[in-house]
């Protein structure tokens, strides 16, 4: 059996819960470390531009962010069920370059005086779009590179050397956009995602191939249906996924309008909100390098529930931001949520990966992400129609409301009794 062999393979070259010294596994994390601190960095000065070149309005940034997630809506499922088709380490390494084509012609345009709204939309709606097999294919992935024990170590340096992303890449895409403009500023992260791809195929490990059917014919539906039958049956998986989802929504229209707000009625310089926003980032460090002792002492289900509340707790104190008192609660309240973050991602990502036999982690994974980063695709829209409506504060309001109430799902689940992840995945 090709999956056999691969584990054996992996048993005899990786020391129990030493995956730093798997050469694979570090060449998977610098590639993510680059993409990430270049994504957080465009994620800034794409919006920057768009304010600054093109004038934007509430509305027309909502709907810019949700391009970048719309693809998670429309493509997550089928996406999943074709990555458990295929190896995944060639996806990995044609999403990046793709991406990295695509961030690349808009400085191009804007130096050609020929960028408009609709070059703006479809580069970031296709970087989404290969965005979702990147994502869905790595976290599908992992697992192969790594030993069942080591998975929580692993998705926490992935998940720090992310969290060190968000520090640094808003606080850089301020100064960069400030120095450089922004233009240049986006031209980096397009080379950050060649770094990236770069990275992926310099991976060696042998990874095992996908069940065969042995010919038989193959129905995407019913593969995209098995899948999302699975998360819809576990409990577990299914409060993680609207607790995730609510997060998603409310910290998703907070970014667009707390960016809005920072730049239109305070008037802060673009140096100044990315210092803001790189202080989640802070909070994400900090949360990421505890992760691991915080799950040993309270388990996987707990960590990720205190997590939730964390994050929620973040968002309910972004309201109190007024012109006279902003900048204290909008740190604050980044700070917190960033704290957050990791411990709930690192125990949900390892539990649902150990849950899940390989030849559905892939629709798994999609599926999760279906739901949980859709929300991400709906929130900007709504924060840019919210805003158009009732104003930039009173949309704020709401979308923190909607993020506060991220724990309900969670604790009226089994996820808080649980403490050690499953010796065997769930079956099918």
């Amino acid at each position: 059996m090709p999956a056999k062999r691969g584990n054996d393979q992996l048993e005899s070259s990786t020391p129990r819960g030493r995956v730093w010294r798997v050469r694979d596994f570090q060449r998977l994390w610098a590639a993510q470390s680059i993409s990430e601190t270049g994504t957080q960095i465009g994620q800034l000065a794409v919006p920057l531009l768009a304010m600054g070149a093109l004038d934007a309005t509430a509305t027309e940034l909502g709907f810019l962010s949700g391009a970048r997630m719309l693809p998670f809506l429309l493509l997550a499922l089928p996406a999943g069920a074709l990555l458990d088709r295929i190896r995944r380490r060639p996806v990995l390494v044609v999403s990046d370059v793709c991406r990295a084509l695509l961030l690349a012609s808009v400085p191009v345009a804007y130096a050609l005086d020929a960028l408009t709204f609709a070059q703006l939309y479809i580069a970031v709606l296709l970087v989404g779009a290969f965005t979702v097999a990147f994502d869905v294919a790595y976290q599908s992935y992992l697992p192969t590179l790594v030993r069942r024990e080591d998975l929580a170590d692993a998705n926490a340096k992935l998940t720090a050397s992310a969290s060190a992303a968000e520090l640094a890449g808003p606080a850089a895409a301020g100064v960069l956009t400030g120095a450089l403009g922004a233009a240049a500023t986006v031209l980096l992260d397009a080379l950050s995602f060649l770094a990236s791809g770069l990275f992926c195929r310099a991976i060696r490990h042998r990874e095992p191939a996908p069940e065969s059917t042995a010919g038989a014919p193959r129905s995407l539906r019913k593969e995209v249906g098995e899948g999302l039958g699975f998360v819809l049956r576990q409990r577990v998986l299914r409060a993680v996924a609207g607790s995730a989802a609510l997060l998603n929504l409310g910290s998703s229209m907070l970014t667009v309008l707390v960016m809005l707000y920072m730049v239109r009625e305070l008037h802060h310089s673009s140096t100044t909100v990315g210092v803001v926003f790189s202080l989640g980032g802070a909070g994400l460090v900090v949360g990421a390098l505890c992760a691991s002792r915080v799950i040993d002492r309270l388990g996987y289900g707990r960590a990720i529930t205190l997590g939730a509340v964390l994050c929620a707790a973040g968002l309910a104190v972004m309201p109190f931001a007024s012109p006279g008192l902003s900048l204290p609660f909008l740190a604050g309240g980044q700070l917190l949520f960033g704290f957050g973050v990791p411990l709930f991602n690192i125990a949900q990502v390892t539990l649902r990966q150990a849950l899940t036999p390989d030849r559905l982690r892939g629709r798994m994974n999609a599926s999760m992400r279906f739901v949980i980063w859709s929300a991400i695709a709906v929130g900007g829209p709504v924060a840019g129609l919210l805003a158009e409506a009732m104003g930039t504060r009173g949309a704020i309001v709401v979308a923190a409301a909607v993020g506060a109430l991220a724990w309900l799902p969670l604790v009226v689940s089994p996820v808080p009794a649980l403490r050690e992840l499953p010796q065997e995945p769930e079956p099918a």
